[in-house]
């Protein structure tokens, strides 16, 4: 079970960013691709309009508190699948591929992780394996009043999965999609 978060206000980025043209599809549903869309894995678009989603090809999973950050978008998806771990990934990670994504999917440990992050210079927590042992810590994290995703990590056993650069660079602004789009034409 994946979802990718379409719920951001992408305000330094002027317009919705999981629908903005990155190579010939729209950014949203690229990283639905990666996260197996195609390959017949379940991949909700959770937050934002059923309309974006239903144009990204995916189905719309509500967020429960609309426009209150990713990481209440992160337990609005734990809680629509008990008992199953969840792979979630920002819409605007532009870098993602299948084969990282793969990765998590294949992630095992003895050890009872609550969530495995990405990681490369830093962790990105907007790319990472969820476990349902995570969601009653977010609860009582945001019952307390936190809603960053650090705060929310302070609380939890979290292990790191280190993936190439790239695929943790998030697409904010007008100017970090051109430095992204000169990167690959080259390659």
């Amino acid at each position: 079970m994946s979802a990718v978060l379409v719920g951001g206000a992408s305000r330094r980025m002027g317009v919705d960013k999981a629908l903005i043209d990155f190579e010939g599809v729209a950014l949203g549903r690229r990283v639905a691709e990666a996260l197996g869309v195609d390959d017949g894995r379940t991949v909700l678009a959770c937050g934002g309009s059923a309309e974006a989603a239903h144009s990204l090809g995916l189905e719309h999973l509500p967020d429960e508190a609309p426009a209150s950050g990713p990481l209440l978008a992160i337990a609005t998806v734990l809680r629509a699948f008990p008992g199953l771990d969840a792979i979630v990934a920002a819409c605007d990670l532009g870098g993602l591929d299948r084969a990282t994504v793969m990765l998590f999917e294949q992630w095992l440990s003895d050890e009872p992780y609550d969530v495995v992050v990405a990681s490369a210079e830093r962790r990105q927590p907007l790319l990472a394996r969820w476990r349902q042992s995570a969601l009653p810590i977010i609860d009582r994290v945001v019952g307390a009043g936190e809603r960053s995703m650090n705060g929310a990590l302070a609380k939890l056993k979290v292990a790191e999965l280190c993936v190439d650069a790239s695929v943790t660079a998030n697409l904010n602004t007008p100017k970090d999609l051109e430095c992204w789009r000169r990167s690959r034409t080259q390659r």
